[in-house]
């Protein structure tokens, strides 16, 4: 009867020895769940920091590019314009050209004769 009592003695300790150990792991549990659900926090408000970064960005971008539209219709239109100016200058190149031909190389007898002639 005597290991009896001995026998159930080891069991009560190795009980207790299970509990304090089942305690320790549980603790640990909560102690890492804890951590764990504080650093999602953080990373869900950093995500959010960086959409929000996004956004702006994007905002940003669609200005830009509305922008650079509008510059480069300015610059077609200013291509359109040097090109008319350069065609303008080209003709009234021609037309110098012509009236030296006409009343500075000519003579004024051959002047005389084709204004007479021509009408």
């Amino acid at each position: 009867m005597y290991s009896v009592i001995d026998n159930n003695a080891d069991k009560d300790f190795e009980l207790h020895s299970i509990h304090e150990s089942l305690e320790k792991i549980r603790l640990y549990m909560d102690k890492e769940i804890s951590f764990k659900q504080d650093l999602i926090g953080k990373q869900d408000e950093h995500i959010r920091q960086l959409k929000t970064q996004m956004e702006e960005k994007e905002v940003v971008i669609q200005r830009l590019e509305g922008q650079l539209l509008e510059c480069r219709q300015a610059n077609e239109g200013t291509r359109q314009l040097i090109n008319k100016l350069l065609s303008d200058i080209s003709n009234y190149q021609k037309d110098l050209e012509w009236y030296k031909r006409t009343y500075e190389k000519r003579s004024l007898l051959g002047t005389i004769r084709q204004k007479l002639f021509n009408r």
